[in-house]
This record gives C-alpha cells, sequence and structure tokens, in this order.
C-alpha cells in the first residue's frame, strides 16, 4: 500500500516502445523519449492526470520532477530514478510485475540521461553540478571535541516560521546537541532550534519534504541530520550546518517516507530505515547508495551508529533488533527479547552498551561483547515510545502512560516528571544532563530538571510569527518590568520596616546589655573591695601593733643618747682641765699619770655616746618603718571600704533597672525576626521579577530589527585648498 506511485511512471516510461531518432547516437526528449511518454505514460501522468505530482507531457513538467523529487540527474544515470528503478538497480523494481523492459529500451533511456537529458537537437546537453560536501573526518574523537560547542550564528538562521498551523502536531522528532546547549524540536514542515539554558528560540531549519519523523545531532555537534517524507510517495534525509543552517547533504530515493536515520560518527554514511524493510546507506560524499541491508521483516523504526562509528543498530515494527558492522553491513548481533515494535535505540557513550525501548513496555540493556541482555524492566504502561542514554550513564525515556522519567542502569527509576496531556513520543538530554526534555502526541515540548523534577520550560512546537512574537516579547518586557517595579516596592517596603523594627530591638538589647554589664561590674567590685578590705585589716592592726611596740624603745634609746652626751661634757672639760695642769707642769708625775687616765675615760665615754647614737638612729628607722607600712595598709583598707560602698550604692541602682530592661527584648526580637522573615519572600519575588525581566529581554533582542547603518561623521574643518 505504501509502494512508491512515482514507480508507476517509470514502469509505463519502461514498458513502451521508442521511435526511429533522427541520430540514434544522441537521442532527445522531443524526438526520441516524448513519443514513448505519449504512448505508454501520460494518461497517468499528463496534464489531465498526475500521480505522484509527476507530468511527463512536457519537458518543462519532466524537469520538475515528482512529489519525491527529481527523478533524473543529467550527466548520471545512477543517481536517476528514472533509470535505477527501472534496471531493477534500486527497490522497488519496476515494472510491478518484475519483467524487466528490453535492453534496447533502457540502453536508450540511460543513454539520453548519459548525455544531459536534451530537449531536442538545438539544445545543450545539461551537465549536474558535482556534490561539493566534504565533511567525512579522518579520525572519530571520543567524548566532547575541542573548542567552543557549534550554536546558530545570530542572524544566519531564519527566525521566521514556515508553517504557523492552527494547533502544534505530535512531536514524533526531537534532539538534543550532545555538546551544546541546543535542543531541536520537529514541527511542521520546520525543525525550531532552542536553547536549552533560557529557552530562546535562536533558529529555524525548513524542511520541504514532508513529515519529520528523524532528528539526529551528529556526533560532534557540527551538523543536524532531519528526515522524514510524504507517506506512500517520498522519503529524504537532509543535513544541515548548525552555525549557519545551510544544507550540506539531501540523500533519499524512498519510495515511502523515511522513518529513521542517523549519520555516522566519521560523517561519511547516512543510514535510514522506511516501510520499504530496507536499511539504506548512503555517502554524504554524493548521495549514492552505498549498500543495502535486507533481513528486517517488517518497517524500520530505530536506527543509530555508535559513537565510535563501528556499529550500527537498528529496529523494526515487528520487534526485531539487529546490531550490524557499520562498514560492511555484516550482520554482527541479532538481539532477540522485545515482543512488539522497536521505538527507539540508544547507545551509551562508550558503545559497549545498546538501549532498546518497545511497544511491549519495556527498556532493555544488551552488551556488544556477546550480544547478551544485561538488564530489562518495565518503563512505561501500555508501550515505552523513546529512550535515551545521557553522557553520565543514566536513561530518560517516556511512553504512553504519558510520562517521563529517568533511570539508572540497573532500572531503578531516579525521577518521574510531570505528566503530558497525551502519549509521551520523544526524549532527550541537554548535553550537562541537566535537563530532560520530552515531548507528546498533543505537540507539548517541557523541558524538566534532572535534580528536582521540576518543569523549567515548555517549548512552543508550533511558534508565532515573528511579528507576533516580537509584540507578545514587548508586552511581556513592559509586564516583567512591571513586576520588578512592584517587587522592587515590596522588598523596600519590608527591609524598611525591617530595618526598623531590628534598630529597635538592637537599641534595646544594648541597653539591656549596658545594664548587665554595669551590674555585673559593680556586684564584682563589692566582692573584690569586700575582699581586699577584709585582707588589709589585719596588716592594718598588725602594722600598728609593732609601730606601737617600737614607739618606747625609740624614747629609751634617745634619752640614752642624752644621758651619754651630758656625761662625755663632764668629762671632756675635767680632762681638759687635768691636762692643762699637767702642760704646766711637766716634770709631776702624778699630774701626767692623771691626764691619761682622764683622756682614757674620755675615750671609753665617746664610745659609748656613738654607740648609742646608732642604736637611737636604728631605732627611729624601725619605728619609722613601721609607721610607713601602718599607714599604707591603712589606706588600702580605707581605699577599699570606700570603692565597698560605691560599688553598693550602683548595685542598689542598677538592680531594680535589670527587669524593666529586660522585659522588651523578647518582643522585639519576635517582631525582628517576624520583619526580617517577611522580606525574604519580597526578596524572592524581586529576584524572579529580576531574572522574567532578563529573560524577556534577552527573548525580545533577537526579534527586534537591526538599527540603521550611521551616517559618516560631517568633517568639523573645511578641506584643504587643490594644489596648483
Amino acid at each position: 500500500m505504501r509502494q512508491l506511485i512515482f514507480a508507476c511512471s517509470v514502469v509505463a516510461l519502461l514498458v513502451c516502445g521508442t521511435v526511429a531518432s533522427a541520430d540514434p547516437q544522441k537521442p532527445t526528449y522531443d524526438q526520441d523519449v516524448l513519443p514513448v511518454f505519449k504512448q505508454h505514460c501520460t494518461n497517468c501522468h499528463g496534464n489531465d492526470k498526475q500521480k505522484s505530482d509527476l507530468n511527463l507531457a512536457s519537458y518543462a513538467a519532466l524537469q520538475k520532477g515528482g512529489s519525491s523529487g527529481a527523478v533524473i540527474v543529467p550527466g548520471n544515470p545512477d543517481k536517476s530514478r528514472l533509470y535505477t528503478l527501472t534496471a531493477h538497480v534500486e527497490e522497488p523494481k519496476m515494472p510491478p510485475s518484475g519483467n524487466k523492459i528490453p535492453d534496447a529500451q533502457l540502453n536508450l533511456l540511460k543513454l539520453w540521461v548519459e548525455q544531459g537529458g536534451r530537449e531536442n537537437a538545438g539544445s545543450k546537453a545539461v551537465v549536474a553540478a558535482k556534490s561539493t560536501a566534504d565533511i567525512g573526518l579522518k579520525s572519530v574523537v571520543k567524548g566532547r571535541p575541542e573548542g567552543p560547542p557549534p550554536m546558530p550564528i545570530a542572524g544566519k538562521l531564519k527566525l521566521e516560521p514556515v508553517v504557523r498551523a492552527r494547533r502544534a502536531g505530535a512531536v514524533l522528532a526531537l534532539a538534543t546537541s550532545p555538546w551544546a546547549p541546543l535542543v531541536a524540536v520537529g514541527g511542521q514542515k520546520q525543525v525550531i532550534l532552542y536553547n536549552t539554558d533560557n529557552g530562546q528560540l535562536v533558529g529555524i531549519l525548513p524542511f520541504d519534504h514532508g513529515q519529520i519523523n528523524s532528528i539526529k545531532f551528529s556526533r560532534n555537534a557540527q551538523f543536524l541530520l532531519v528526515a522524514g517524507g510524504r507517506g506512500g510517495q517520498a522519503g529524504k534525509a537532509v543535513l544541515y550546518k548548525i552555525a549557519t543552517g545551510e544544507k550540506v547533504v539531501e540523500v533519499g530515493i524512498e519510495s515511502d517516507a523515511i522513518l529513521a536515520a542517523d549519520i555516522s560518527a566519521d560523517q561519511t554514511q547516512i543510514a535510514v530505515g522506511s516501510p520499504s524493510k530496507l536499511i539504506r546507506i548512503y555517502s554524504t560524499t554524493d548521495g549514492s547508495v552505498i549498500r543495502e541491508i535486507k533481513k528486517h521483516t517488517d518497517w524500520v523504526c530505530a536506527v543509530e551508529y555508535s559513537p565510535d562509528g563501528v556499529l550500527l543498530a537498528t529496529g523494526d515494527r515487528n520487534g526485531g533488533l539487529f546490531v550490524w558492522e557499520a562498514f560492511t553491513g555484516r550482520e554482527y548481533f541479532s538481539l532477540r527479547g522485545h515482543t512488539a515494535m522497536i521505538t527507539d535505540v540508544s547507545w551509551r557513550d562508550d558503545s559497549n552498551v545498546l538501549a532498546s525501548c518497545s511497544e511491549d513496555g519495556t527498556v532493555r540493556l544488551w552488551e556488544m561483547e556477546n550480544g547478551n541482555p544485561i538488564k530489562n524492566w518495565g518503563a512505561h504502561g501500555g508501550g515505552a515510545a523513546s529512550v535515551r542514554f545521557t553522557h553520565d550513564g543514566k536513561l530518560a525515556s517516556t511512553g504512553r502512560d504519558k510520562l517521563t522519567k529517568l533511570w539508572d542502569q540497573n532500572g531503578t527509576a531516579q525521577k518521574q516528571f510531570e505528566a503530558f496531556p497525551d502519549l509521551g513520543l520523544r526524549v532527550s538530554v541537554t548535553h550537562d544532563n541537566a535537563k530532560v526534555i520530552a515531548g507528546d502526541w498533543s505537540g507539548v515540548v517541557k523541558a524538566f530538571s534532572a535534580a528536582d523534577a521540576k518543569v523549567l520550560a515548555t517549548l512552543d512546537a508550533n511558534p508565532l510569527p515573528a511579528a507576533e512574537r516580537l509584540k507578545a516579547a514587548e508586552a511581556a518586557v513592559v509586564a516583567a518590568d512591571a513586576k520588578v517595579k512592584g517587587a522592587q516596592a515590596g522588598f523596600d517596603a519590608a527591609a524598611a520596616k525591617a530595618k526598623q523594627v531590628t534598630d529597635a530591638y538592637s537599641a534595646a538589647q544594648a541597653n539591656l546589655n549596658k545594664i548587665t554589664a554595669d551590674l555585673a561590674a559593680a556586684t564584682k567590685a563589692v566582692a573584690d573591695n569586700t575582699a581586699a578590705a577584709n585582707a588589709a585589716k589585719p596588716v592594718m592592726d598588725a602594722a600598728k601593733a609593732e609601730a606601737d611596740k617600737l614607739a618606747p624603745g625609740v624614747t629609751a634609746a634617745a634619752n640614752k643618747v642624752a644621758a651619754a652626751e651630758a656625761v662625755a661634757v663632764a668629762q671632756g672639760e675635767a680632762t681638759k682641765k687635768i691636762q692643762e695642769a699637767a702642760s704646766k707642769a711637766p716634770g709631776n708625775p702624778d699630774l701626767a699619770a692623771a691626764a691619761k687616765k682622764a683622756a682614757d675615760s674620755l675615750a671609753v665615754l665617746t664610745k659609748e655616746l656613738e654607740a648609742a647614737r646608732t642604736a637611737s638612729t636604728a631605732s627611729v628607722a624601725g619605728l619609722k618603718a613601721a609607721t610607713d607600712k601602718q599607714a599604707a595598709a591603712t589606706k588600702t583598707y580605707t581605699d577599699a571600704m570606700t570603692n565597698l560602698a560605691t560599688a553598693q550604692k550602683t548595685v542598689a541602682t542598677l538592680t531594680p533597672m535589670v527587669k524593666p530592661a529586660t522585659d522588651p527584648v523578647a518582643p522585639a526580637k519576635a517582631a525582628a525576626d517576624a520583619a526580617n522573615a517577611a522580606v525574604s519572600p519580597t526578596k524572592v519575588a524581586l529576584d524572579a521579577a529580576t531574572a522574567e525581566l532578563a529573560a524577556a529581554k534577552a527573548a525580545l533582542a533577537p526579534l527586534m530589527p537591526a538599527a540603521p547603518p550611521q551616517p559618516a561623521p560631517v568633517p568639523t574643518s573645511p578641506p584643504a585648498p587643490p594644489k596648483k
């Protein structure tokens, strides 16, 4: 039922006979090909009726091709479907009966295409432009490539949608860049690109070939492969350059819409699956078919190359799941276990494990050493629609139960996200493993936080025209600005009230602290001075007793000195008189002896006088020391008693003040805490409003018309006069 309708034109052409050419070696459309078309083809592909939108009744109409694209490539019959299907080089072979047309007719058709498909004898041959795509890599880089990840360059991609439908269609295709904050959502006749960091639309890629069924980023994130087509008519896969949006490669000779496609890690091959039950491998260099793999027994619904480019996994509607050698097409493993349609496959980054999901509701993991199953679990009731490995080894999935989930490799659910309105169809994970993005049958696309399962953004799979988005963005900026101002006013009022109440609490607390500190200091002074007075009293008493004890001795010593001085004076006068008498009678021995005796007695008395004086001085010094010690001890005691009285007075004054200072503190503290707590929500609201305003401005910026070029500045001084 889904056979390529275009094949009818080929069959009709090839069963017809040819007429004589003016020059059989240089056939033309008018003289050789058109008569054949009129005889056998124009009933279905003429002016009155055009199956597959193909009209062969005129040269100009033939050049337009049909719904599947051009039917001839001038100069290259091997890439001209008009020839390859007829020659049984490609499927579906024509005519449907299986009988190939006579070789003479094939040779005529081939020769006409080889010579450029001329219209008439006066026409010049058309030479097909050779492909200039050269995107193949010499080696495959594992992991993140060097340099910044590619993002669409501002101004290079269109922001105007190709189609604005009444409502979004089912999200049949969705993919995230492996290394950049970028998600591609399959819309109607277009791919919508969003920045996953801020949710902004950053570009739209037109897809003119029908429904989009598959989107895949290249492993180095430089390219985006989009595949699909028109059911029962044709399928195409188009490779776009992410940075500029330009088409790099377009392949597809499919007779039905492509259901799944992927580009190899070295970017030399594009593998596609379709209802034809074939896996067709195209070259990215010239778009030619490299090989066809014929093993599936039903529609091929899932296709993906391993990250290292060595293997290719494919799955079909009958539950068939195979792994192939990517560059030979030889079967590597047949993985048996699913009991219903394979809906998706995904490789772990190390290429050692393959994940698959199916309409049987399960997700299964397969190891690539022996092709054995290593884990399987029921993921989604009614059917699992999509599964993706994350860079950190987790798996995201979605399915018919409308739920999107995040798993570890043991099949343990890590997160379950908000349910969709309808069946979940596609899921992917951002390059940083932070967001899970999924889409459903009703066209809803949501980005979830992998950390807390919150909805971070809703992406529009049916964006408004740029003018309407501009108007909406401008309104959003105005609304967000008003919200910021309102939030700022609320925050300022709450902050002012919090400051007022907090200041009152701080003042009450400071007053209490001062009174408490002063009372504590006074209480300590009472204790310290009481201790000092108690310690000084015995010292003072002892010093007084010692002074009282030494005072009589000082008096006695002084009296002794006075008595000794009187005796010494009398003895001195007597000695003087005797010595004078002896001097007058030098011959009198008695006088001489008396004089000597008197002198000796005076010397003894003088010595005794000096000793008495020394003892008196010592007594006086001892008494003075005792008196000084008594004075010091008395002062210490007196000072302690004075300070004690002052401290006791301070304690008596402060003690009644403590309770009045304490009572207001707790209520003031509660009021301050409440006021400060009230500030937090207003700050959160202000931050949210500020972020919303920033996002609104960022969304508005790409939609604003570019500023007109500024005129050159006018010279301020007149030009110099010309030289003579």
